[in-house]
């Protein structure tokens, strides 16, 4: 009999433990090449859909993926109760999201047609004066979005900007590497690119709803994701996507 209720002790911990590992909705925005829709098929594929899959996988925790274009994801995630996030770092503040660990990083540049000159941010600075750079709305890129030196122009997508680029309508655009460098293959404008001047480094970051950030859940998602990438498993992720950039990047001095 004591080893009877032993196991009915332990058996009912265990349902315990994974009622708290339970489905959350998990937000991705829609862009290529972190999430986006694979072959036409409404299937989604990309670096944060690939590494929800894995974390999901590693945790035990169930993600229902909300694949959705970023002014919807923006709106979305605040009004969810029990859901977690997976974006740009400046996106949303402590009150709307609790920082729980850093996914991804990379450079955050500004790319010019052929033919400009872009070596440092002065040129920059020049380079805008133009047309504007196109930038995406409620993103800062850290200093960058503030500084008035800078004209720029508000752009929908990075789709959108690469077309307006293309039609001269901008004399720049500024955004993530990857995202970048993807949308000007999916518009078939990577001919079009020419210098890029990197100005600051970005990331993508895993945010739980406030109420939330202490839940036994957003403690395994945490420790899970650090394990990810400690043994390489989220640059192994990167490796499938990014591809060395063909144009000339240079750092903004």
């Amino acid at each position: 009999m004591l080893l009877k209720g032993w196991n009915l002790l332990g058996f009912c911990l265990l349902c315990g433990y994974a009622s708290t590992l339970r489905s959350a909705n998990l937000y991705l925005t829609e862009v290529t090449p972190f999430a986006f829709v694979k072959d036409g098929k409404g299937s989604y594929d990309g670096i944060n859909v690939r590494i929800a899959h894995e974390l999901s996988r590693r945790s035990g925790v169930s993600f229902e993926l909300v694949v959705v274009p970023s002014a919807r994801h923006l709106l979305m995630f605040p009004a969810d109760k029990e859901a977690y996030s997976i974006s740009q770092a400046e996106n949303f503040t402590e009150q709307e999201g609790i920082f729980l660990s850093e996914v991804t990083q990379f450079p955050i540049m500004v790319v010019a047609p052929r033919g400009a000159v872009l070596k440092n941010y002065d040129d920059l600075i020049a380079l805008s004066m133009e047309r504007g750079i196109g930038m995406m709305r409620r993103l800062s890129y850290g200093s960058f979005g503030q500084d008035e030196r800078v004209r720029k122009v508000e752009i929908n997508t990075l789709e959108n900007g690469m077309r307006m680029l293309e039609a001269g309508r901008i004399s720049g655009i500024v955004g993530s590497q990857p995202a970048i460098l993807a949308a000007a293959e999916k518009n078939a404008s990577a001919n079009l690119l020419g210098p890029g001047l990197i100005i600051s480094y970005g990331s993508h970051v895993m945010r739980v709803r406030p109420e939330f950030a202490s839940s036994a859940t957003s403690k395994t998602i945490s420790s899970t994701l650090l394990a990810m990438k400690n043994d390489g498993s989220i640059a192994r992720i990167l490796d499938d996507f990014l591809k060395e950039p063909k144009i000339g990047l240079q750092s903004a001095k």
